[in-house]
């Protein structure tokens, strides 16, 4: 007998190739599995992380907010005096208290006329009325200055 002369079954060679491919498969859709778990893991605690920053984020423009409108309701503008034109700064303050609230309330906090008529207790031409009246005595006290 040949030292090169096979000996064994081929059938049992074919089978125990088919059975390591089929083990080897196995285990890279194991290993594919266990790794898109883990991405998937770390995407879930990414995404918490993120709605907790938005959550606190939200929670300090609110308090923001509720401070500038407590100071508002002092009679205080705060974003007025961050103006740099001081022309415009010294025309607002020539205006009286209602053209300036109404003023503030449609430039600094973006409110619609529907709302400032509801918040003031007018109508909504009477708030465009005075808001725009408002405007035009503020060109004229800058000398037409726009």
């Amino acid at each position: 007998m040949n030292k090169n002369t096979y000996t064994g079954s081929k059938l049992q060679n074919h089978f125990t190739a088919y059975l390591l491919e089929f083990i080897k498969g196995r285990r890279y859709a194991f290993l594919d599995r266990k790794i898109k778990r883990a991405d998937t893991e770390e995407l879930l605690e990414n995404i918490e992380q993120m709605e907790a920053r938005v959550v606190i984020e939200e929670l300090l423009e609110e308090r923001n907010r509720e401070q500038l409108l407590l100071q508002e309701a002092e009679g205080k503008y705060p974003e007025w005096n961050k103006m740099s034109d001081e022309h415009l700064v010294a025309a607002i303050y020539l205006l009286s208290d209602e053209e300036r609230k109404l003023i503030y309330q449609h430039v600094f906090e973006e409110r619609t006329f529907k709302e400032m008529s509801r918040l003031n207790g007018l109508s909504e031409d009477r708030c465009k009325g005075i808001y725009y009246y408002a405007i035009k005595k503020i060109r004229k006290m800058m000398g037409g200055r726009r």
